[in-house]
């Protein structure tokens, strides 16, 4: 037998009892374990700072309502850029006439949107401010806009269909969201062929610095909606100009791309409408830190959950000071509704003395998982922070205190409600395994 397993009982609410748990621990048991799942937690949910979102993998566009969190809505800021230099240099450009414009947005493979397929009124608007490849923008950085909505009259209501190919010319594409755009904004841009706005991007970028795509829902209900993820690296993510040479002699149909890729500023701008949840819970979670029973985590700059450890350092005292495991586990309160599934992946971090974000140094060491991926089975998170909670112990670390957010903070919106510490059927814990030789 290799010792005795033995549960030391914290209190969960008050500082427990400097003697607490030490009748229990046999002075001769050399190799024994003493567990305990009662460490008291403090946990509550605050609203993220703004997450930085340019040239990441992907961008999201759209909005719903989610009854739990409350009003969603996502925009891209893009630049286009020339697919040439010296566009309609030396030729007669009296005679181009416009037929159509086409910003194509190709949609993720995997897993393209979140929440549901309705439609959506789509709207794309010229922004004011030059944007930069060198500067850092984030979910909150909405630039100046040209009050014209660039969507050909009456036909930015569009339901997304990432299961449908559409076929252009003799060409079948990729699936993708098409927004058809005014054709007096395809035959301004035609103007400037041959001008010293078509010279080259730098030149081009001064004349149309970019564009803020986004949604107008204001009627949607609770449950209505999504966020559609699209992937602007991909060749088919482009705005077409679909136009005629009329000039006698000249005459032909002819298209001009400008081009979305790596060198295009791309970022996605996020609005989170948290008091317009129409279930209880989150306003009043926000409202009040010292509930927790229930917490929340949202992406893309919504809401991190905060844990203190407020008396782990008694156990030192104790002559508890040698951990042979320390997991965190987080369940997940409730059903979720349709389409809004719990965030596939969690991360924790802990704090610095200034506030910031910091891996745990489970995450640093090569060849083992932290965790912290849904298992939908027992609708829990598990953390392994064995080496975190060894080196707080040591003092190697200050008491700072940990976060949960989502594993896909600045490309999904995925969101979780989980049970806190004071839930009283399956709460928020830390189990601590000790040795005792």
């Amino acid at each position: 037998m290799l010792g005795v397993l033995v549960v030391l009982t914290l209190g969960a609410c008050k500082r427990p009892e400097d003697e607490l748990g030490r009748d229990l621990i046999d002075p001769a048991d050399t190799l024994g374990l003493v567990v305990t799942d009662t460490t008291t937690l403090l946990a509550w949910t605050v609203r993220e700072e703004p997450v930085k979102t340019n040239g990441l993998s992907r961008n999201a566009l759209g909005s719903y309502v989610d009854p739990r969190f409350g009003t969603v809505r996502a925009r891209i800021v893009t630049q286009v850029r020339l697919s040439t230099n010296n566009v309609g240099s030396g030729q007669d450009n009296t005679g181009l006439v416009i037929d159509s414009a086409v910003l194509a947005l190709r949609f993720e493979d995997s897993g393209p949107v979140y929440g549901d397929l309705s439609a959506q009124r789509f709207t794309v608007h010229e922004i004011t401010e030059a944007l930069s490849l060198d500067s850092t923008y984030r979910v909150d950085d909405v630039p100046g806009t040209v009050p014209t909505d660039l969507v050909r009259p009456h036909d930015g209501l569009i339901t997304p269909q990432p299961g449908v190919r559409p076929v252009v010319g003799a060409d079948t594409l990729g699936p993708q969201l098409r927004i058809p755009l005014d054709p007096a904004f395809g035959q301004r841009l035609l103007g400037r062929f041959g001008t010293a706005d078509m010279v080259d991007n730098a030149a081009f970028l001064g004349y149309l610095k970019g564009l803020l795509i986004g949604v107008d829902n204001p009627g949607q209900l609770p449950g209505q909606g999504g966020i559609l993820y699209l992937n602007l690296l991909l060749a088919e993510s482009k705005l077409t100009l679909y136009y005629r040479n009329t000039l006698p002699g000249a005459e032909d149909t002819l298209s001009f791309d400008l081009l979305i890729n790596d060198n295009c500023v791309r970022y996605t701008v996020m609005e989170h409408g948290h008091d317009a949840a129409v279930e209880p819970g989150l306003p009043e979670a926000l409202a009040d830190t010292t509930l927790g029973g229930t917490c929340y985590v949202q992406s893309l700059g919504g809401l991190r959950t905060r844990i203190a450890l407020p008396h782990v350092l008694d156990y030192p005292e104790r002559d508890l000071r040698a951990l042979a495991k320390a997991e965190l586990v987080v369940p997940v309160r409730g059903d979720w509704p349709d389409a809004l599934e719990p965030s596939p992946t969690l991360f924790l971090f802990r704090s610095n003395d200034e506030g910031e974000d910091l891996l745990l140094p489970d995450q640093l060491t090569s060849g083992l998982s932290i965790g912290g991926e849904l298992d939908e089975d027992d609708r829990v998170y598990r953390f392994a922070i064995t080496r975190y909670m060894q080196r707080l112990l040591n003092g190697d670390y200050g008491n700072t205190g940990l976060s949960i957010v989502p594993g896909n903070g600045g490309v999904a919106v995925d969101r979780t409600v989980l049970r806190g510490p004071e839930d009283t059927e399956d709460p928020m814990r830390l189990i601590l395994t000790f040795t005792t030789y």
